[in-house]
């Protein structure tokens, strides 16, 4: 892919010494790596320094070269999606504690819940190491102002995680020092209220552009949109999200399954801001490709998921008279098959799908039709796309009881797209025309379900609309373990090792 960051030798190492780095230098360690009188002075310096920002956020949040010895590139996605009602997995990697409620900030297989606080502080100090020094190299304002907005965008991205995963997180804006080493918490308000203080200045930097691979304003708007669904301010999500709508910049793409497959990624219209991968086996590639149709990895769609996918005439399984219990992919939303394979397809183990379906979405077709174990390649992890945005505008105007045709529009757009036709083709998709709210808050958390299935959407959506206690504990799609969610689940326990090495962070009230 053309926008992929394949980097030199040189490069690198160079980035190695930038920013790789460990909790224990989080915690102990001045960060001065990179402040020599040698660098931070050419343009060059910044664009590497740049481009090691972006490859931090991309070895230790989507790669399997990881902190904690723990796959927190494909594994943290599969945990994701293990830990809701959409999937399970035969293999243990490290959410089947979180999965079944047993949260135990020291215990021996609390990896995820280490390594995403920890992975998350390496892309904030490399973030910041980056904005306490690009002001001292020689180039414009103009070029400086953008470069600070890309960086302040990837902080903010790992920063929304920390808080909606672990609530309230120390709230570290400048590079770690001997001086600042221990930071006390910060409320999850108080992140998000940065987080958005953050964005409002990126955008404010950023140009409004197609993706090329560099952040641009819309993703921005983006995320702003998503931290204010989740902390409520319903009317302005609704604008941050129509501003993009309103921008031009992006639209669907014409093709639901192009969005994930590696040949039809580069200038797809609706990937506003996505992780790159070169497609290096087991280290850089999205996925991991056994994961997602279980060879390895072994990740399985629930039936609740697929029972999740309506009928071609917009009714559910249990109301449409179009189901067929006998070959249950007929007459479904066409997102269904570029979903999932039904059938037991995995012909080189001895372990079989209990659910009697697999995930292909992002699998190329010939490995689909040929059913042999599939290779990494360099599909890319879109993170934030149109569809989102459609759907997020859709849902903030809802809650906000603000409903006018414009909902209606965003809705039918994403339906119809899935169908192959226009949003004004509603001979030929099931149209959306309830304006009733509970109706229609229905139809979207739904939509957002099966359109964004595998994209790190539905464990935070559901904690988000305060119903995941309700959907998930007692949960029994996992024939391995069944789902554990308590009202304390909705903010994990701190890592053990972060609170010994820091006198001034404090655990979670329920964990202590």
């Amino acid at each position: 892919m053309n926008t992929k960051y394949i980097y030199t030798l040189m490069f690198f190492f160079l980035t190695l010494s930038l920013f790789s780095c460990n909790e224990d230098f989080l915690d102990k360690q001045p960060s001065d790596a990179i402040s020599s009188g040698t660098f931070w002075k050419t343009e060059t310096d910044a664009q590497m320094a740049l481009a090691g920002v972006y490859s931090n956020l991309q070895q230790n949040f989507f790669s399997n070269n990881t902190l904690a010895k723990w796959n927190a590139g494909p594994q943290i996605q599969q945990g994701w999606e293990e830990a809701t009602d959409n999937a399970y997995g035969s293999r243990d990697n490290g959410f089947r504690d979180i999965l079944t409620g047993i949260m135990n900030p020291d215990g021996e297989n609390q990896r995820a819940i280490k390594g995403l606080y920890a992975a998350s502080y390496v892309i904030i100090n490399g973030c910041n190491e980056f904005l306490d020094n690009i002001d001292n190299v020689s180039a414009t304002e103009e070029k400086k102002n953008v470069w600070k907005g890309e960086a302040l965008f990837i902080r903010s991205y790992a920063y929304y995680y920390l808080a909606a995963t672990y609530g309230d997180v120390p709230l570290r804006l400048e590079a770690s020092t001997v001086e600042n080493q221990y930071t006390a918490k910060s409320t999850q308000a108080e992140v998000f209220a940065q987080i958005l203080n953050d964005l409002d200045t990126a955008i404010g930097y950023l140009p409004s552009a197609a993706y090329d691979g560099h952040v641009k304003e819309e993703a921005a708007l983006v995320l702003k949109a998503k931290v204010l669904l989740y902390t409520k301010d319903y009317a302005n999500a609704a604008i941050a999200a129509k501003a993009v709508i309103d921008g031009g910049k992006y639209q669907l793409s014409p093709k639901y399954d192009d969005i994930f497959l590696d040949a039809s990624q580069n200038n797809n219209p609706e990937i506003i801001f996505s992780i790159k991968m070169a497609g290096t086996p087991g280290e850089s590639s999205f996925w991991s490709a056994q994961i997602i149709i279980g060879f390895w990895g072994n990740m399985y769609p629930t039936i609740d998921l697929a029972n999740a996918y309506e009928c071609t005439d917009g009714e559910s399984i249990n109301e449409s008279a179009l189901f067929e219990a006998n070959d249950p992919m007929a007459n479904r939303d066409p997102r269904m098959a570029a979903t999932i394979y039904y059938g037991n397809w995995n012909t080189l183990t001895e372990i079989k799908s209990a659910s009697g379906y697999s995930f292909v979405k992002g699998i190329s077709p010939a490995v689909i039709e040929t059913l042999t174990q599939p290779t990494d390649d360099g599909t890319d992890y879109v993170h934030l796309r149109y569809a989102d945005v459609l759907l997020m505008y859709a849902e903030a105007k809802i809650e906000a009881n603000n409903i006018d045709q414009s909902v209606l529009d965003a809705i039918n757009m994403v339906r119809a797209r899935a169908y192959g036709v226009d949003y004004t083709d509603t001979a030929n998709y099931p149209e959306v025309t309830s304006t009733d709210q509970n109706a229609l808050r229905a139809k979207v958390r739904n939509e957002r379900r099966v359109e964004l299935t595998l994209e790190n959407s539905r464990y935070f959506d559901l904690k988000r609309w305060e119903i995941a206690e309700e959907v998930l504990n007692g949960f029994d799609g996992d024939p391995i373990s069944n789902r554990v969610f308590l009202p304390k689940h909705n903010k994990w326990p701190l890592p053990q090792d972060a609170l010994d090495k820091n006198p001034e962070l404090v655990q979670n009230p329920d964990y202590l």
